[in-house]
């Protein structure tokens, strides 16, 4: 009897056992392949803290390229609260991302946000808040409504006087100032290798009344499909004040190396919440009306000759760009179509040093 009853409870035993594994397996390949669960619209926030930090780095590097205030504002603030350590966290660690665009980007997003990134990230690991930081945070959060009515009306304003300003320098041509080349330079003007493009009479500009806060030259050559320089611009007390620099705008044909056809000239202003920026283009595609009407949508276009100063101004910079030297390339496309060289040199003042005459 002891013998039957000691092999029922083993028997019962073995079948609660193979049922739980049985049950186990098929869990499993319900989860994992009849019905796996599936993440969609999953927000940056719910990252944890490196992926936030990478999120971070590819959101400057965004910026970097495009320029998008709105876009960097909008990614900074998808990681949510933990924005400003993540921020600080490509501080600490770029991995490759410049100091220049990361400074850049923490420039736009407190301009955007009427604070700086940075300072939320800069209480010790492990901290409690104090009962006036929830005083102040409590404060803060009130304050948003009336910071974003304050920024739309800014911007409002601002946008009516970017519009006037053009309407009033787009009387003769929609072209930014042109000066004689070389009136400030002791050097021979430099020969017209490539530009076949008329000199055109230039208004009488003043001379600077002081020095150029930097003098920056920039040449491009044809193979350099990545070409893209920028240039940091600082007071003589060494604090950012901002960035210019040229970029690859356009291009004409197929194939390799590109054939560039159009070039940004742009200025950015840490005390400015918009990029300027002006299109230098070969003849071909100045004269194509299609992409003139393209291109103009970046900015004004300019044709391309030697001598031509293009002129950048922002809230608190401005910048005059010179064209040095350029030569168009020679091959199956349409004459004067593309460059195969290109010298800028740039010069940057404080807004009000450029006086005209």
């Amino acid at each position: 009897m002891m013998d039957r009853i000691k092999d029922l409870t083993e028997r019962k035993w073995a079948w609660a056992a193979g049922g739980l594994v049985v049950g186990i397996l098929l869990g499993v390949l319900y989860a994992w392949v009849i019905s796996p669960v599936k993440w969609t619209d999953a927000s940056p926030a719910l990252l944890s803290e490196p992926y936030r930090v990478d999120w971070m780095r590819m959101a400057i590097d965004s910026y970097a390229a495009n320029r998008n205030a709105d876009v960097a504002l909008e990614r900074y603030q998808a990681v949510g609260e933990a924005a400003a350590g993540s921020l600080q966290g490509v501080a600490a660690d770029p991995q490759g991302v410049g100091a220049t665009s990361i400074q850049n980007f923490n420039a736009v997003i407190s301009i955007l946000q009427g604070s700086e990134p940075g300072v939320e990230a800069t209480t010790a690991p492990g901290a409690q808040p104090t009962p006036e930081t929830r005083a102040g945070a409590t404060a803060s959060k009130l304050i948003v409504p009336v910071c974003g009515g304050t920024l739309l009306l800014g911007l409002l304003l601002a946008g009516a006087l970017v519009l006037r300003n053009r309407m009033g320098t787009r009387a003769p041509r929609p072209q930014a100032v042109v000066g004689a080349a070389g009136e400030s330079e002791t050097a021979e003007p430099a020969p017209r290798t490539g530009g076949t493009a008329p000199r055109r009479a230039a208004a009488p500009m003043a001379p600077p009344a002081q020095d150029p806060l930097a003098t920056f030259r920039t040449i491009y050559s044809l193979g350099d499909d990545l070409y893209d320089d920028s240039f940091s611009i600082e007071s003589a007390a060494g604090d950012f004040l901002g960035e210019c620099g040229v970029g690859i705008g356009d291009m004409v044909g197929v194939g390799e190396p590109k054939k560039v056809s159009a070039f940004e000239v742009w200025l950015f202003d840490k005390n400015d919440i918009q990029t300027v920026t002006k299109v230098l283009m070969s003849r071909y595609a100045y004269n194509d009306e299609s992409t003139r009407s393209r291109l103009s949508a970046k900015g004004d276009p300019i044709l391309a000759s030697s001598g031509e100063v293009i002129r950048l101004q922002t809230a608190s910079l401005e910048v005059e760009a010179r064209v040095v030297d350029f030569k168009y390339g020679e091959g199956p496309l349409p004459p004067e179509s593309y460059f195969e060289r290109l010298t800028i040199e740039l010069r940057a003042w404080p807004r009000g040093t450029l006086a005209r005459s």
